[in-house]
């Protein structure tokens, strides 16, 4: 269902629907006006309640921080992915890929570690050097 607060026909639209889309497009100020619905008017008293409510304003703010870092967690492990099939299509062309190793880099999460293995995966003449490669590479990070 979509739903817009810029529409025109306001009689074809139940008056109910069209307070609560007026409400939600109303500015700060606009937002405190009586709309003459009682569930705006819910919203209105529950987002003042919030507003007032240290308790509430907390909760708010380690939500909000929580979804930050939630989404920073979600896009690095999007490019360790991105990363990661890349490696994979470049051996690709050289051959199958065991399915060890294709599980072992797709579960790789160091995306330094992604970076170093696509140029090895670039540079590679054979899926057998790179395996050797990629060894050596993780022997290393835990050194």
């Amino acid at each position: 269902m979509i739903l817009s607060t810029v529409g025109e026909n306001d009689e074809d639209v139940p008056r109910k629907l069209v307070q609560f889309l007026k409400f939600v497009k109303a500015d700060l100020k606009a937002s405190m006006e009586d709309y003459g619905d009682a569930f705006v008017s819910q919203l209105q008293n529950t987002i003042a309640h919030i507003k007032t409510s240290r308790e509430m304003e907390e909760r708010y703010m380690i939500l909000e921080e929580m979804l930050r870092d939630e989404h920073a967690q979600g896009k690095a492990e999007g490019k360790a992915e991105g990363k990661a099939e890349d490696i994979l299509a470049f051996l690709a062309e050289l051959g199958d890929i065991p399915q060890s190793l294709r599980e072992r880099i797709m579960a790789e999460t160091d995306i330094l570690l992604l970076r170093s293995l696509l140029k090895k995966a670039i540079q590679a003449e054979s899926i057998s050097q790179f395996e050797t490669e990629y060894a050596a590479l993780a022997q290393k990070e835990t050194e």
